[in-house]
């Protein structure tokens, strides 16, 4: 799928949901901000002792390293187990934060193949993996002009990502259109 037409698709038949795709981007990078803005002062004012931050990349990065070594079966049990944890910290069901996952635990929570995930859940890995694609196109538009060139880079990472992915995030996407 082209970078054009992937980010003009719209799964759910109004134009008005690319917008509203957009504006929530925008809110939840402004957020974001306010979010580094404020740990940055805070630093500053002596609230932290380390001064670290570590980013949301940082963790999936971890996770994936960690989740690597795994088979399916026990990182699906161990995923299982850490929503279940998400879930009664938080108090309610289907209210995980996934954004941290490995790009496999979500891949496999989407499979579904030991059958230890909800309809919702399954749901929210691909939403998530999606929002992950959409927010890899949405930096390479930031990153400069739409030139041929920047289509060639994307189109060439995009292959060397999908190249370094795990069998289950391949087997996914080949049954899943809408996540290619």
């Amino acid at each position: 799928m082209s970078l054009f037409s992937y980010l003009n698709s719209d799964s759910y038949g109004s134009s008005s949901t690319s917008m509203q795709v957009g504006l929530a981007i925008q809110q939840a990078m402004a957020k974001l901000e306010a979010q580094q803005t404020t740990t940055s002062s805070a630093t500053a004012n002596g609230a932290s002792q380390s001064g670290a931050v570590i980013t949301v990349e940082a963790k999936r990065a971890a996770a994936a390293k960690a989740d690597a070594s795994k088979d399916a079966a026990t990182l699906a049990a161990e995923t299982r187990q850490a929503l279940d944890t998400q879930y009664e910290a938080a108090g309610a069901k289907d209210s995980a934060d996934l954004t941290t996952l490995s790009g496999r635990a979500l891949s496999i929570m989407a499979l579904n193949e030991s059958g230890a995930f909800s309809k919702t859940e399954i749901a929210a890995a691909k939403l998530e993996l999606r929002a992950r694609d959409r927010q890899a196109a949405m930096s390479q538009l930031m990153a400069g002009p739409l030139t041929a060139a920047s289509l060639a880079t994307y189109q060439k990472d995009q292959l060397t990502a999908r190249a370094s992915m795990s069998t289950e995030e391949q087997h996914l996407r080949d049954i899943n259109p809408k996540l290619r």
